[in-house]
C-alpha cells in the first residue's frame, strides 16, 4: 500500500474555487466559537453555512465542465459520472448536516440523552449520510482507470480490526467503553459502519494521487467524533442545563471532528 508523505499529499491538494473555500473557513471558525460560548443560533446557521459552501463549490466545478447537473441524460454518460456522484453526495452530505442539528432543548442540556441518538431526526441524517458514501463510492469507481484490490481489502480488514478495538460494536460494553450503543440502533450503525468503510476502501484502492484518499480517510475521522458524541460515555456529576455563554460539554472534540470533516467535504469537492 503507498504511503505518500504528508508534504505530497499537502502539495497535491487541489482546492475549489474561492470563495467556497474561505467561507467554509470562516463558518467553521464561527461555529466552533459558538460552541463554545453555548450560542443555539449561531452553531445552527454557520454549520448550515459551512455545509452550503462546500456544496456550491462542488455544483461549480461540476458546471465548470460544462455538465448540466439537472439533465438525467447527463448522469448516464460515463464521462460524467465521477463529477456528478460526488456532488450528489455533497447534496446528501448538507440534508444530514441540517438533520443532526439539534433542537434547542437538546442542544442546552448540560447532560446530552441517551435517546439523542435513537431519534428519528438523528436516523434520518444518518440515512443521507450513508446515502452520501454510496455516491462517493460510486464516483470512485466511475473516475477509477483501474482498482487496486490488495489496498481494498487492506482497509476493510484494517476498518474491521479498528471497530473491534474501539468496541463500537460491543452488545455489553464495559463502563469505561468508549462507545455504548443502544440495542435497536446496533443494526443501523453496522450499515453504516460497513458502508463509510466501503467508501474508504474505494478511495484507498482507486485514486490516482492522494486528494480523494484523504478526503475519505478524513471523512471516517470524523465520524468517528460524531460517534463518540452520541453513544460516548455521558457525564452525570454536573447541572442539567448549560447557559448561553458558557460552553457545551464536549465542544472542543466536536470542533476537532468538525474541521475534520468540512476539511474532508472541502478536499473531495476540490477533487472534481
Amino acid at each position: 500500500m503507498r504511503v505518500p508523505s504528508v508534504a505530497l499529499i499537502i502539495n497535491e491538494i487541489q482546492w475549489p474555487r474561492t470563495p467556497a473555500p474561505q467561507i467554509l473557513m470562516g463558518a467553521v471558525t464561527l461555529l466552533i466559537t459558538a460552541e463554545a460560548h453555548s450560542f443555539y443560533a449561531g452553531s445552527a446557521g454557520f454549520k448550515t453555512i459551512a455545509s452550503f459552501a462546500f456544496l456550491s463549490a462542488g455544483v461549480r466545478a461540476t458546471l465548470a465542465q460544462g455538465i448540466d447537473i439537472f439533465d438525467w441524460l447527463s448522469w448516464t454518460e460515463c464521462a460524467n459520472q465521477a463529477s456528478l456522484f460526488l456532488t450528489a453526495g455533497l447534496v446528501f452530505s448538507l440534508f444530514g448536516d441540517i438533520l443532526l442539528i439539534p433542537s434547542r432543548e437538546a442542544y442546552y442540556a448540560a447532560v446530552p440523552s441517551e435517546e439523542e441518538g435513537q431519534s428519528l431526526r438523528f436516523k434520518a441524517g444518518t440515512f443521507f449520510f450513508a446515502l452520501a458514501h454510496i455516491a462517493y463510492v460510486g464516483s470512485f469507481f466511475a473516475g477509477a482507470p483501474h482498482v487496486r484490490w490488495a489496498e481494498f481489502t487492506a482497509t476493510l480488514l484494517f476498518g474491521a480490526v479498528t471497530v473491534k478495538l474501539l468496541g463500537i460494536m460491543d452488545r455489553n460494553p464495559r463502563p469505561n467503553a468508549l462507545f455504548a450503543v443502544p440495542e435497536d440502533m446496533r443494526r443501523l450503525v453496522a450499515t453504516y459502519v460497513a458502508i463509510i468503510w466501503t467508501m474508504v476502501a474505494t478511495a484507498t484502492a482507486t485514486d490516482t494521487g492522494t486528494q480523494k484518499i484523504l478526503g475519505g480517510w478524513m471523512f471516517m475521522i470524523s465520524d468517528l467524533f460524531v460517534a463518540s458524541d452520541v453513544f460516548g460515555p455521558k457525564k452525570t456529576n454536573i447541572k442539567e442545563y448549560t447557559k448561553p455563554g458558557q460552553g457545551r460539554q464536549g465542544w472542543k472534540a466536536r470542533g476537532i471532528g468538525w474541521i475534520a470533516y468540512f476539511g474532508a467535504q472541502l478536499v473531495l469537492a476540490g477533487s472534481i
